[in-house]
């Protein structure tokens, strides 16, 4: 069944003075269901390559604990979130990670049209994050 949703790129910002960044995250969210989905990369090799003094355990900490942070917010907490929130999916993200001076920065919000929130989010993640990595032989 189709429906609304919102989504935001996470972005690694290695300098913050040059605003230089890889997307290296997506996060999705249906806007007339409590449901959120998100994905981070865990391959830093893109990432390393654009930036060579990238501190490789850090950065991939950093992506596992957003990850599993994301995936612990089922539909109940999406619902309580969004009470206390709103309906926008900048609430569902400030509640995993505050807006901060840091290297991570979130894109501004886009929205669409899709199916299954799984399959729209395997879709924006191979469109955002995917979509440059270096393939073997070719």
């Amino acid at each position: 069944m189709d429906g609304p949703y919102t989504y935001r790129v996470l972005r690694y910002v290695h300098d913050i003075g040059t605003a230089e960044f890889i997307n290296v995250g997506v996060v999705v969210a249906a806007c007339d269901a409590p449901c959120v989905a998100a994905k981070h990369t865990t391959d830093c090799g893109r990432v390393k390559g654009a930036f060579p003094s990238l501190d490789t355990e850090v950065f991939l900490a950093r992506m596992v604990r957003l990850q599993a942070c994301f995936d612990a917010i089922d539909p109940a907490r999406c619902s309580e979130v969004r009470a206390r929130e709103g309906t926008s999916i900048e609430g569902l993200i400030r509640c995993v990670l505050p807006l901060e001076d840091s290297a991570l920065r979130w894109s501004p919000t886009g929205s669409g049209i899709g199916g299954l929130l799984a399959a729209t989010l395997q879709s924006l993640y191979e469109r955002f994050i995917t979509r440059h990595d270096l393939r073997c032989g070719g």
